[in-house]
């Protein structure tokens, strides 16, 4: 069993069940009529049914040991250090060029960085990702976000 796995796992358990718990307070309201506490006790219990899979995992796993970079499936360290610039340039750039172009920009350098395939089925993974996000967001919950050089 990986034990930061179990101890990562428990912790979220906890806070997720301390936020739901303080979200009760809010107030839930109904599915009709949200209360301010219901987008916050749904996000609690997806971390909490997250980190209980991820405590569960952690004991059926036999590994005593995490490998980082000794695995096939894992990103080298400077890989994974560009990724997380490339997220922090991402949301200083979503304002200034807008969430489309950002977003594509940002999802095809990440399929880029960790997926070795043709680029052309990156290109496509990346507009496919980036029409997916603009659907869900502006268009099926109505959010309004930055349009930035495309005012589309």
């Amino acid at each position: 069993m990986a034990k930061s796995d179990l101890v990562s796992g428990l912790f979220f358990i906890g806070l997720s069940l301390f936020v739901c718990q303080q979200s009760g307070v809010i107030g839930l309201g109904t599915l009709r009529k949200p209360g301010p506490g219901l987008i916050i006790f749904g996000a609690a219990s997806g971390i909490g049914v997250l980190a209980l899979a991820l405590v569960v995992k952690s004991f059926i796993s036999k590994a005593d040991q995490i490998n980082f970079g000794n695995d096939e499936r894992s990103i080298s360290r400077g890989k994974f250090l560009s990724i997380c610039v490339s997220l922090f340039v991402y949301a200083l750039m979503v304002k200034w060029l807008g969430f489309a172009l950002s977003t594509f920009l940002f999802v095809f350098f990440v399929l880029h960085t960790i997926e070795s395939q043709r680029w052309w089925r990156i290109l496509v993974k990346a507009v496919l990702i980036t029409i997916a996000n603009y659907l869900a967001f502006v268009v099926w919950l109505g959010i309004s976000l930055p349009k930035g050089l495309l005012a589309w």
